[in-house]
This record gives C-alpha cells, sequence and structure tokens, in this order.
C-alpha cells in the first residue's frame, strides 16, 4: 500500500480485552476467564478477532484518513494474548498484522479512494 508506514499497536492488556468483551457483550471464556483458556490449551485470554483488526486499522486511518477508506476485510490467522505487540505492515492490497516476533495474525485487505 503506497505511503503507509510500518506501525505498532500494543502491547495488547487485559484492561483492552476485557472492555471489548463489554463494549460487544461477548464474553466467551476464552477471552476473559484465565482459567477457562488455560484448560483449554492457549497460554492465557486471547483478545477478540475483530479487536485485533480494529487495532490495525486505526494505525492504517490514523495515517490516510477515514475519509478514504471504504471498506475492508480481514482475514486471521492467529490469536493475539496480553502483551503482544502488533506491528501493521504495508502490503500491495492492505496491510498484514504480525506480532513483535514475525508471526502473522492477520491480513487486511483495503478498499477505498487512493488506497
Amino acid at each position: 500500500m503506497t505511503g503507509l508506514r510500518e506501525s505498532t499497536r500494543g502491547p495488547v492488556t487485559r484492561k483492552q480485552i476485557t472492555r471489548y468483551a463489554d463494549a460487544v457483550d461477548d464474553h466467551n471464556p476464552v477471552h476473559v476467564n484465565e482459567d477457562f483458556a488455560k484448560a483449554a490449551g492457549l497460554p492465557s485470554v486471547i483478545a477478540h478477532g475483530p479487536l485485533t483488526v480494529a487495532l490495525a486499522l486505526d494505525a492504517v486511518v490514523e495515517q490516510i484518513g477515514a475519509a478514504r477508506m471504504r471498506s475492508a476485510h480481514a482475514r486471521l490467522s492467529a490469536p493475539v494474548f496480553p502483551g503482544d505487540e502488533l506491528n501493521v505492515v504495508s502490503t500491495d492490497t492492505g496491510v498484514e498484522v504480525r506480532k513483535a516476533d514475525g508471526t502473522p495474525v492477520a491480513t487486511i485487505t483495503l478498499i477505498g479512494d487512493g488506497v
């Protein structure tokens, strides 16, 4: 994506995850209950996928402005845990969201004016 600088968001916090759960009324225990998440084989609770996408889109809109955005199509590929930093990296069709260790967590195709 032309002119988009790499951007970092995070680290993602438990407070963000809890506030998001409250805002969208999604209290699935994998997002809010540490013991449940660990019993499911995860190291911790996980961020909601749409929260991950929203953090990435915030980084994009911060640089190009909301008026240029028409739509975004996201594909999630890995969980995001509390403490993860997210790097939003430009691609030919939008952005890829990666953890600090380089693990891709989402690919977002952007559609808009000059995007």
